[in-house]
């Protein structure tokens, strides 16, 4: 990620250069220029910061050259609908709806984001934990740990089992997977467990959910959660089974 970039153009070439090293380390033939949509590609702070030729090119739909030899093609958020082969993205005037898409596609290699603002992919910074260029670590100090999404270890066992046995391939719960969810939210505030709804959203999204399923798996959290009394349980031995797993497992860990 480049941070601060106060919607500079130096950094959208930056970003390029990025993608560039990236496919010439990994091999990749493939870099994705996107942008939120075809007015942004035309505008003025694009134009200074590709210059004429590669702007030009980019705008009439012609793959570039890059000089590790990798060819970037221009897409918005309208036209991205998939990825076919494996591929750098470099998401140009980021916000959490475009980074929300990117982490809905498969066969990404590497994304680099330029974000609109400092702040405006937090969320997605705190899902991920990406580098961030520009700020060197300091001297004799190692990189920041990434960060800790779930804090409660017990509810981060019951988030794992739940993503163990739910179908990851779809942006939607089937009625299943949404009653297993509803079912093990509840065993959790039968114990009196609470945990920030979004924060099990976003550790949901970087442990292969799908946006929307995790936005649903949030949805389901803020219910549970703000319960004023503890809810019954259909088979609580087998509920109690469930959750001492869970918890030998956090003991573990």
């Amino acid at each position: 990620m480049l941070s601060d970039t106060n919607q500079s153009p130096v950094h959208v070439l930056a970003g390029v250069k990025v993608a560039d090293r990236l496919c010439e380390t990994s091999g990749t033939l493939d870099v994705i220029f996107l942008v939120p949509a075809k007015a942004s590609l035309t505008s003025g702070a694009l134009h200074e910061a590709l210059g004429a030729t590669m702007h030009s090119k980019l705008v009439k739909g012609v793959p570039v050259t890059l000089p590790s030899g990798a060819q970037m093609r221009c897409e918005t958020m309208k036209t991205l609908k998939w990825v076919s082969k494996p591929s750098v993205l470099i998401a140009i005037f980021a916000g959490q709806d475009m980074m929300d898409k990117i982490d809905s596609l498969q066969n990404l290699v590497a994304v680099v984001a330029v974000p609109w603002t400092p702040d405006a992919i937090e969320n997605w910074n705190r899902t991920w934990s990406p580098q961030v260029l520009g700020k060197p670590t300091k001297s004799g100090k190692s990189a920041a740990p990434a960060i800790k999404l779930i804090a409660d270890p017990i509810i981060e066992q019951a988030m794992k089992s739940l993503t163990s046995v739910i179908n990851l391939g779809t942006a939607v719960l089937n009625a299943s997977d949404d009653d297993h969810a509803k079912r093990i939210l509840r065993i959790l505030r039968s114990r009196n467990h609470q945990e920030p709804a979004e924060n099990i959203k976003l550790w949901a999204i970087k442990n292969g959910w799908l946006p929307k399923a995790a936005e649903r798996l949030e949805t389901l959290a803020e219910k549970a959660f703000a319960l004023r009394s503890k809810p019954k349980l259909e088979n609580p031995a087998h509920a109690e089974q469930i959750y001492q797993r869970w918890a030998a497992a956090a003991d573990s860990a």
